[in-house]
């Protein structure tokens, strides 16, 4: 009973998985370079040029995976060139111009008519992808972030965050981070977008328009941008919670801009960190409620 309740669940809800797992890979892209301090958005734009050229070499005869990885390998050489390009912008310049690159991808594709289809998009794309696929990608990406994250590269990343030019002091490669973090932002940012056409069957410019820029960013923010499972819870909750809200319709940006405004508040750590200080509490109470001679036992015996 058990395992047929599981299943009949699951296939209620593979639609719901299989775009929490792309939207999480999106919120990796953004996450992992915030975490490098990095304001980049242009992993979105990067997810309308994956999801174009795999479902374009697909529509042409292209087996899979190679489709895939021709659209990666196409994403680390303009994200290489793109972070050359704007290798001097830091902050808000950056992030205005990643945005800026985004809408021009958005519009290339709008207008490019004789290779995108224009307004319309592409359409007919084979229906070649399952859910194992994207959660065998996901889970490899939250390994390696989680990886990074513990390492070396993590600790230069925090390094560059928190004071660059103490990195630079420190003798950090602090340009080569950077454009080390860019393009992995810009890989999966791709492969969610590659993702998302070979599932779906359909891309149109729309889909990589600023409402994404806005809900990639939203998901980071919300969830908690210093970890990637503050990704991925950013991207479980605002992925969920539209079909748990239809009633609010037309107002639910409301509720997102109300969301980032207590969290950017009261809570700059995201969810994360506030499920984080929950599962504390309950050693946090015992250690207040221990008796004051206990308290100076235990610091006799320390002493």
């Amino acid at each position: 009973m058990a395992i047929a309740s599981i299943s009949s669940w699951y296939a209620g809800n593979e639609t719901l998985i299989q775009n929490i797992l792309i939207y999480a890979l999106l919120a990796f892209s953004v996450q992992v370079v915030l975490r490098a301090g990095v304001f980049s958005l242009a992993g979105i734009g990067f997810y309308a040029i994956g999801s174009y050229t795999a479902a374009l070499l697909l529509k042409k005869g292209w087996p899979t995976v190679p489709s895939i990885l021709a659209a990666v390998l196409l994403c680390i050489l303009l994200g290489y060139l793109l972070a050359l390009l704007l290798v001097r912008l830091r902050d808000l310049y950056l992030a205005m111009a990643t945005v800026a690159f985004d809408l021009m991808v958005g519009v290339v594709a709008t207008n490019w008519t004789g290779l995108t289809g224009g307004p319309l998009g592409v359409t007919g794309i084979p229906l070649v992808m399952g859910t194992l696929p994207i959660f065998l990608t996901a889970v490899g990406a939250m390994l390696l972030l989680g990886l990074l994250q513990r390492g070396v590269l993590g600790r230069s990343f925090e390094a560059i965050r928190e004071d660059e030019p103490l990195a630079l002091t420190l003798a950090i490669d602090t340009s080569r981070y950077r454009h080390f973090a860019f393009v992995i932002s810009c890989v999966l940012g791709c492969l969610a977008g590659a993702y998302h056409a070979l599932l779906f069957g359909t891309i149109e410019p729309t889909d990589a328009g600023f409402e994404l820029i806005v809900l990639a960013l939203s998901m980071v923010i919300i969830g908690g941008f210093r970890s990637w499972a503050g990704a991925l819870l950013g991207a479980i909750l605002l992925t969920w919670l539209p079909l748990e809200l239809t009633s609010v319709g037309s107002w639910l940006n409301l509720v997102y801009g109300g969301l980032m405004i207590v969290l950017a508040t009261w809570l700059p750590g995201g969810l994360l960190d506030a499920l984080r200080a929950l599962l504390r509490l309950p050693a946090r109470l015992r250690l207040l409620l221990r008796s004051p001679s206990s308290l100076a036992a235990t610091g006799e015996e320390r002493g």
